[in-house]
């Protein structure tokens, strides 16, 4: 039988948050490297989510602990029952977006009519290819423009595929491997080949004496606070995992499988996500089909979401354009925040700005927030910080007008929301272990130390890749 929580406890539990609340800003607000600013932050975490999860009793794993609850389980079953016509067409989509022809191996074989096939491959042949060279680009440069460090990876994919397209049959390998095994194996084979990158330059650091820092990251851990906006990258993520692990729900009930619970999940103090307990013991009993159907259901459901919310956003980015600005941004120094410098000494702002400007020189400053006076320094600059705005985003940033930075939030959100959900449900299907794709693979493999190999090449890849940012 459980204790009681007393009020020491209580007590005890309620200076932990407030201690590590401001322990969490005092580490993001220091100067110390983007690395070991992680490193801190995450102790941090992991400190507080091990004592609260010591006070109230929860399952606590390395700081993040579940809150579970059997509310939800009835609409999950409600929903799974009212609609599985729908839940099966989206999931069997899912599969061949996620592993193109492979998709085969993974689908039940028995009642399937030609015209089903023709949807199912059709359609999500269609999906798949659209989902690769028109969602992945949107939502990696959506990423990486709110990522702290997202110039980096971005120069590191860009690298890759500079060094590749000198080969012109690369392309056609790559559009090969895309409808062979989908996003997964497009996904495992860009991980696979930059982990060659690192190597070659892992070969270099210790033979000619280079520097692995000069070496692009392919991947980073991602944390809201550390290098995502804090709220905004909370509640995205929130949006990733409940879509997630919400359809992995419905599909194990529409194949009969018992969920145990659901809840909600924290890390420390941060909130980050839902989850759906699904009893695993008489699931891995069931059917290989089903099995793979719940398996792929939460990426399938990011895969989808993302797509609604891309739509959502370029919606919600038109009709907000009235309410942007143009001009030169003033983002910080001695000029008010949010102010548009519209000229210096009477001309046009474009015109002076940079190199026209004279060193230890007094100019007027028209602003739309007044005018005012400063001096530059020795080099020729201004004491401030600025952006070029466009309402169009073509040549520069969005940027709202006083009163209206709220939808800057909205538009942040629905940014991060759809590139998390597109770029997660891409890297689920990794055969990592623990990962979705890991069983999928396991599931159409069959061979047992085909599938360790498998794992074992991705998993050595995959740390490959994270290498570089450790050593930044």
């Amino acid at each position: 039988m459980k204790n009681k929580t007393t009020s020491l406890d209580l007590a005890f539990a309620i200076f932990l948050l407030i201690a590590s609340i401001a322990l969490f800003l005092a580490v993001l607000g220091s100067s110390i490297s983007a690395f070991f600013k992680f490193i801190l932050s995450v102790a941090v975490l992991v400190g507080c989510g091990y004592g609260l999860s010591r006070v109230f009793k929860y399952e606590c794993w390395y700081g993040i602990f579940l809150l579970r609850s059997q509310y939800g389980l009835s609409l999950l079953d409600g929903l799974a029952k009212k609609y599985p016509a729908f839940w099966t067409s989206l999931y069997e989509l899912g599969m061949v977006i996620g592993f193109g022809s492979f998709a085969y191996f993974l689908l039940p074989k028995k009642n399937y009519t030609w015209k089903r096939i023709a949807f199912v491959f059709g359609l999500g042949t269609f999906l798949m290819v659209m989902f690769s060279y028109v969602i992945a680009p949107l939502a990696t440069s959506a990423l990486f423009s709110m990522l702290s460090g997202g110039a980096e990876f971005a120069s590191a994919g860009h690298g890759l595929q500079t060094s590749i397209s000198q080969f012109e049959f690369v392309k056609y390998v790559f559009l090969g491997l895309l409808v062979l095994g989908g996003l997964s194996l497009m996904t495992t084979a860009g991980l696979v080949i930059y982990a060659f990158v690192v190597v070659a330059s892992l070969a270099g650091a210790f033979f000619a004496g280079s520097a692995l820092s000069t070496v692009s990251p392919g991947g980073t851990p991602i944390i809201p606070g550390i290098n995502l906006p804090l709220v905004e990258g909370i509640a995205a993520l929130a949006v990733v995992l409940i879509v997630h692990e919400g359809m992995h729900g419905i599909v194990a009930r529409m194949n009969n499988f018992p969920l145990k619970s659901a809840g909600l999940v924290f890390f420390g103090f941060l909130p980050f996500g839902a989850f759906v307990d699904i009893n695993e013991k008489k699931m891995f009993k069931g059917k290989k089909d089903a099995q793979s159907a719940v398996f792929v259901a939460g990426t399938t459901a990011n895969f989808f979401t993302s797509l609604a919310l891309v739509l959502l956003l370029l919606a919600f980015s038109a009709g907000t354009a009235p309410f942007r600005l143009n001009g030169f941004y003033v983002e910080s120094g001695g000029l008010p925040h949010g102010a548009l410098i519209t000229a210096i000494n009477g001309l046009p702002a474009y015109v002076m700005a940079g190199a026209n400007l004279s060193a230890n020189t007094t100019y007027s400053i028209q602003t739309s927030k007044g005018s005012y006076s400063l001096a530059t320094g020795p080099s020729g600059k201004l004491n401030v910080t600025t952006s070029f705005a466009d309402s169009t985003g073509d040549l520069g940033v969005f940027r709202y007008a006083d009163g209206f930075e709220w939808m800057a939030f909205i538009m942040r959100f629905l940014a991060l929301a759809f590139a998390l959900n597109f770029v997660v449900g891409a890297i689920n299907l990794v055969p990592l272990p623990l990962f979705d794709g890991y069983y999928l693979m396991k599931n159409a493999v069959g061979n047992e130390l085909a599938v360790k190999l498998i794992a074992g090449t991705v998993a050595v890849a995959f740390i490959l890749n994270m290498l570089p940012w450790i050593f930044r």
